[in-house]
């Protein structure tokens, strides 16, 4: 399918002799067309300190959803590619230290960087870059909900077009199928499953042939070369992704697993509660079930257990 571009023009007001703006000593502009639009996303999720921002449109290239991401929860990321002339994406350029933007090329060390001049919305016409990672292979899959989000509100946040945060909102996410539905009642109930202590799940081996994760409480044993994120072994996952479900720094606020846990009960919405299971349903698909689910996290069964007194 084609990418996802919107077709709308912002005229600039400059002369065509005008220069376009470059970074002042000690600073850079990066054009953030997808998560990093969300300057609050990239305040406080990401840890750095946006300097200056202006919602602004690049011609010649088009967004859309051809990064796969991590089956069953977030299948999906945004990547800016090359198209026609009349192709556009906006988003927000952003400007940033000479140090923020070391950590952000750090942050996102999968792509590649590319110099472009964009166009803000008040006519001035910004050198910057955008992250980009070039593939032969355009088939799109579905975002999550989570991630659109981030998307929509940064748009919204930015004051981007309307009717490019409209079309942005309305295109459609990625929901559970019937089977991985299926797949979650064949979770053992957590009375009969063994109790693993926080100590003794992160005591397990980080390396070796598998590894050891939990997401509400159930401890899964994965082969280790389907864990992709060594932060998620030898823990419980459920705080960490409610805090990425919420847009919270998953590194600055990180609870390494340990009580008190974010029961389902106590979180803030549905959405919430559901996005948690999805990581529930990417380990699920990691492992054979239901020998894969080899314990259960005491504490988390205990604070359950007191919940309901």
């Amino acid at each position: 399918t084609g990418g996802f571009f919107l077709l709308v023009g912002v005229e600039s007001n400059r002369s065509d002799m005008a220069p376009a703006i470059a970074s002042s000593p000690g600073t850079v502009w990066s054009f953030g067309f997808g998560s990093n639009m969300n300057v609050d996303f990239v305040n406080n999720k990401k840890g750095l300190k946006v300097l200056d921002h202006s919602p602004a449109s690049l011609k010649g290239w088009r967004m859309g959803f051809n990064l796969a991401g991590f089956d069953r929860v977030e299948p999906a990321f945004a990547n800016a590619m090359q198209g026609d002339p009349s192709d556009e994406i906006h988003g927000v350029a952003i400007k940033l230290s000479l140090e923020d933007g070391e950590k952000m090329d750090r942050m996102e060390g999968g792509y590649a960087k590319k110099n472009v001049v964009v166009t803000a919305y008040d006519g001035r016409e910004i050198k910057a870059y955008l992250y980009t990672r070039e593939k032969e292979d355009k088939t799109e899959y579905l975002p999550s909900k989570r991630y659109l989000d981030v998307l929509v509100s940064g748009a919204k946040a930015a004051g981007l077009d309307e009717h490019y945060t409209a079309r942005l909102a309305r295109l459609p996410t990625y929901a559970p199928t019937p089977e991985t539905l299926a797949l979650r009642k064949t979770l053992p109930s957590p009375q009969s499953l063994p109790p693993i202590t926080v100590a003794d799940l992160a005591g397990k081996p980080r390396e070796g042939d598998y590894g050891y994760v939990a997401v509400l409480g159930y401890v899964f044993q994965v082969p280790r070369s389907k864990v992709i994120f060594r932060s998620h072994l030898g823990r419980d996952l459920t705080a960490r992704a409610s805090r990425q479900y919420r847009g919270i720094s998953l590194d600055d606020n990180d609870d390494m697993g340990r009580p008190p846990f974010r029961l389902a009960s106590q979180m803030d919405s549905p959405e919430e509660v559901e996005y948690v299971w999805q990581w529930l349903d990417h380990y699920i698909g990691k492992t054979k079930m239901p020998e894969g689910v080899v314990g259960y996290v005491s504490e988390y069964r205990k604070q359950e257990a007191e919940e309901v007194k």
